[in-house]
């Protein structure tokens, strides 16, 4: 797969189909518009490519993005594996903001694309304040022979699954429905640094994660999940651990900053200070408690890998 990041002249000179989104998380939804454009172009002999930023459009219309739930990096990765051809990721820079919708049809999506399929979802909106939308498209592909296609909304307990409600459900803590709507299990990646050996010392070593930052953090809490030790030649992918996100309570050193840390269960202890780690939430298991003891913080840390052990091997 390739990625192009600068407007040029017929990029694609068979012609393309395009998904058309920012895709912060490629969850089922993203997933069904991606997945149109790559049957059309398979049908038509085109080449199937997504046309998204490489940065998140709120990042210059506001100041601030909102927490992603994928890097670039990861949603490359991810359109990746579902079979397109190609990405088309310009930076959205005051530029593109400014470009008003009929501009941006014409000037990337026909001129420099090529596009004859277009998908999108049924809530898209692109141009300068918004101006273009379905029925715009739907109004300008008539006139020059370019099939709009609009993915209507795929619903999961009755609500449109999105983005927006994937981050509330993170931050809730309620990583169990944000997976059902991502299609996979979240995960966050990072750096593993060092720590107050608090763990090593209650029996229970833990890898601190210095997460990417921008990226959701889930609530406050203790999580069955998995980890993949990216850089190691010696782990396995996907051993299970224990998760803990918070402020540790109980001990004098509470801070307010959020700290990040996995007990990896039935793996020989070893220092991995400085390895790219990721972790993957499977399941909560309870909130984050203050315990008037280590001996009651001990007790209950054994029966969070009971319960992990439990969960996870189902």
């Amino acid at each position: 797969m390739k990625i192009y990041t600068e407007i040029k002249q017929n990029i694609f000179p068979k012609g393309s189909s395009i998904a058309l989104g920012v895709f912060d998380g490629v969850h089922l939804g993203h997933t069904e518009i991606i997945n149109n454009a790559i049957k059309y172009a398979k049908e038509k002999g085109l080449t199937s490519a997504v046309a998204t930023f490489s940065n998140h459009p709120h990042t210059e219309i506001t100041g601030q993005a909102p927490a992603l739930l994928t890097t670039f990096e990861e949603r490359a990765k991810l359109i990746e594996k579902l079979g397109v051809d190609a990405i088309f990721a310009l930076e959205f820079d005051s530029k593109l903001r400014h470009m008003s919708a009929q501009d941006y049809f014409t000037k990337v999506l026909i001129d420099c694309l090529n596009s004859k399929f277009i998908s999108i979802g049924y809530d898209h909106k692109f141009g300068f304040n918004q101006e273009g939308n379905p029925d715009k498209l739907k109004e300008w592909g008539k006139k020059v022979g370019i099939i709009i296609h609009v993915t209507p909304p795929i619903n999961i307990h009755d609500e449109p699954v999105s983005s927006t409600r994937i981050r509330k459900n993170l931050s809730a803590g309620q990583v169990k429905s944000a997976s059902k709507l991502l299609g996979r299990y979240y995960s966050i990646s990072g750096k593993v640094t060092q720590g107050l050996k608090r763990g090593t010392e209650l029996g229970f070593p833990t890898a601190n994660l210095m997460p990417l930052s921008g990226l959701v953090i889930p609530g406050a809490g203790v999580y069955a999940g998995w980890v993949t030790l990216m850089e190691s030649e010696v782990a396995r992918p996907h051993l299970p651990c224990v998760i803990n996100i918070g402020h540790c309570p109980t001990f004098k050193e509470e801070t307010s900053e959020l700290k990040v840390e996995a007990h990896i269960m039935d793996f020989p202890y070893r220092e991995l200070y400085n390895e790219q780690v990721k972790l993957e939430f499977v399941e909560r298991l309870r909130n984050e408690e203050k315990f008037s003891s280590k001996e009651e913080l001990i007790k209950q840390i054994k029966k969070d890998c009971e319960m992990g052990r439990k969960i996870l091997s189902n």
